[in-house]
């Protein structure tokens, strides 16, 4: 009997590498069902109740464990694809919830998929989704870093070395200090998903900055910013009074 799987992603290339990945190297699975949203999702694993949900966190709307509290059936296990942050992680680990970072790689799927099956042959215990949700939801030490998809690597940036985020179509240029850049194939509103610290504002649509490196606000229609790095930033009239609350 083959393990009932589906896959929930909102980046379509993410849910089509996933299935591909899975049918080439996990014959025990079959995936019985592809979400590309969180509501899609949610409608999914109501219906199908499958055994295996390979889960991303960074979605839109809701993100995955936001998801996950508005599910009444709970008796399957989960296998988070992600590029989440640190915290996340060692609640994966705490709960004994696997993970895996994108992109995926062949050995750590098969790893993953194999876990489960051993559990599932041993008529173990699902893994705890209240619990997970109950470790998740508990004040955490402030984040310092943040993992971002760098040229195939996961990076730890620090939230401190981020001046701000530009957005250029489905891509988003990421401007640290030490006059560095890096171009990441997400778009702005990923980024802010993925990075979601109190000292970042959306200060129009193709900018995302830290308030720590504001330099000066020049007053205007909508007014600029100078940040330490010395470039300009235009601030949206509909943003203005909302930064100027967080910055006096």
């Amino acid at each position: 009997m083959k393990i009932k799987a589906i896959i929930i992603d909102d980046e379509q290339h993410s849910l089509q590498t996933t299935e591909l990945l899975i049918n080439k190297n996990c014959s025990d699975v079959e995936i019985v069902g592809l979400a590309d949203s969180p509501e899609k999702g949610i409608e999914l694993i109501e219906s199908i109740k499958p055994d295996l949900v390979f889960l991303d966190i960074a979605m839109p709307v809701m993100n995955g464990f936001e998801m996950l509290q508005h599910i009444t059936y709970k008796s399957f296990d989960i296998i988070f694809t992600t590029a989440y942050d640190e915290y996340a992680i060692k609640a994966f680990k705490v709960n004994a919830i696997d993970y895996l970072l994108k992109p995926i790689e062949k050995a750590e799927l098969i790893e993953a998929v194999d876990k489960v099956i051993s559990k599932l042959e041993k008529n173990e215990e699902y893994n705890k989704i209240d619990k997970l949700l109950s470790s998740i939801g508990k004040p955490a030490i402030k984040k310092e870093k943040v993992a971002l998809p760098i040229d195939g690597k996961i990076h730890m940036i620090p939230y401190s070395s981020i001046i701000y985020c530009r957005s250029e179509s489905n891509y988003t240029y990421i401007y640290l200090t030490g006059n560095k850049k890096v171009l990441l194939s997400k778009t702005l509103k990923e980024i802010e998903q993925l990075i979601d610290h109190p000292d970042f504002f959306r200060v129009q649509n193709s900018f995302y900055v830290n308030l720590n490196h504001i330099k000066e606000y020049v007053r205007g229609e909508g007014g600029d910013l100078v940040m330490s790095n010395g470039k300009e930033v235009r601030v949206s009239r509909n943003k203005k009074l909302a930064l100027l609350k967080l910055l006096t």
